[in-house]
C-alpha cells in the first residue's frame, strides 16, 4: 500500500499560483482599545468633561462600584478612553490632564491657570467645587467638569460648556421594530366607456364614430362637385346634410333656423304642388 505524504504540482500551475498570491493583498484590521468618548450607558455610569482652554473632550465613564471619588472618575477615563492625568500632593490633587497642566507634584505651578472642578447639574448647568475631587463622591448619572484657567472661585474661573448628561452618554435606546411590508393597494375598476352610437347612416354628417373605410381614390377625372339643387325642392335639406358639418358645433340658434328653413321650404314644396294639381284639374 502506497501512502502519499504530499502532492507536488507542476511548476507552470506552482507559479501561477505564487504570482495569484502576490497579486492579492491581505488586509489585517487594526485593533484599538479606544473607546469613543460618546458611547450609549447601559449600566452604572458618569460624565467627564475636560476643557483646555483650547478644546473641551468629553468621556462617558463606566463606574466600578456605586459611588467613586472624583480622582478614581480620572482613573477610570484614563484606563477607558486613555486619558492622559497627572496628580500631585501624594495622589490627591490634580496637576495635568489631557497634556495640559504642570509635570510635577505641584499641582499650582503654572499660578494663577490652574484645574478648576466643576459639578453639572445635568442639564447644562455647573456649580463650583467647593472640596477636592479626593473627597468628592461620583455617582451614577452624574456630570464632572475640569476646566484649565484662571480664578479662584466660580465667579472668575471659566466655566465648562453647557452639556448635559445626555449629551456626552447617549441612553441607550431599543433596536426599532421592522415597518411592516408596505401593501399595494389596488385601484378600483373604471367604469366601462359608453359608446355613443349616431342613428344616422354612415355618410351622414352628425355621425359621431371616425370611419374606418379607407379614402376613396380620387378619379383621374378630378373631383366632382355637386350641382346645389333649386330652391324650393324638398331635396334642400338632404343636400345640406351631405355636404358635412359646419367647421364647429353649431349653436342652438343656428339649429333653429335650421329647423325653420327646413319647415319653409316643406311649406312651399306643398304649396307648389297643390297649384299644380289645382291647374291639371283646371
Amino acid at each position: 500500500m502506497r501512502t502519499v505524504a504530499a502532492t507536488v504540482l507542476p511548476r507552470p500551475v506552482a507559479a501561477a499560483l505564487a504570482l495569484v498570491a502576490a497579486l492579492i493583498p491581505v488586509t489585517v484590521p487594526a485593533v484599538t482599545g479606544a473607546t469613543p468618548a460618546c458611547a450609549a450607558a447601559t449600566g452604572p455610569h458618569a460624565a467627564l468633561v475636560i476643557d483646555t482652554g483650547a478644546g473641551a473632550h468629553s468621556f462617558c465613564v463606566a463606574l466600578d462600584a456605586a459611588s467613586v471619588s472624583g480622582i478614581h472618575l480620572i482613573e477610570l477615563a484614563g484606563a477607558q478612553d486613555h486619558l492622559a492625568y497627572g496628580f500631585g500632593s501624594g495622589g490627591q490633587a490634580v496637576c495635568r490632564l489631557a497634556g495640559v497642566g504642570p509635570q510635577g507634584d505641584d499641582c499650582f505651578a503654572d499660578y494663577p491657570d490652574y484645574w478648576g472642578y466643576w459639578h453639572g447639574d445635568g442639564r447644562g448647568g455647573w456649580t463650583w467645587s467647593s472640596s477636592g475631587a479626593a473627597s468628592t463622591q461620583v455617582r451614577d448619572g452624574a456630570l464632572d467638569a475640569w476646566v484649565w484657567g484662571s480664578g479662584d472661585s466660580g465667579a472668575t474661573h471659566p466655566k465648562p460648556p453647557s452639556l448635559g448628561i445626555d449629551d456626552v452618554c447617549v441612553p441607550a435606546t431599543a433596536t426599532p421594530a421592522a415597518p411592516p411590508p408596505a401593501t399595494r393597494s389596488t385601484p378600483p375598476p373604471s367604469a366601462p366607456s359608453s359608446e355613443v352610437r349616431s342613428s344616422a347612416s354612415p355618410s351622414s354628417a352628425g355621425s359621431s364614430r371616425p370611419s374606418t373605410a379607407r379614402p376613396a381614390t380620387p378619379s383621374r377625372a378630378g373631383p366632382v362637385t355637386a350641382a346645389p339643387p333649386e330652391r324650393g325642392s324638398p331635396t334642400v335639406a338632404a343636400f345640406a346634410a351631405a355636404q358635412g358639418p359646419p367647421p364647429s358645433a353649431p349653436g342652438p340658434g343656428l339649429l333653429v333656423a335650421l329647423v325653420l328653413g327646413m319647415a319653409l321650404a316643406g311649406g312651399g314644396w306643398l304649396r307648389l304642388r297643390s297649384a299644380r294639381r289645382g291647374r291639371s284639374i283646371g
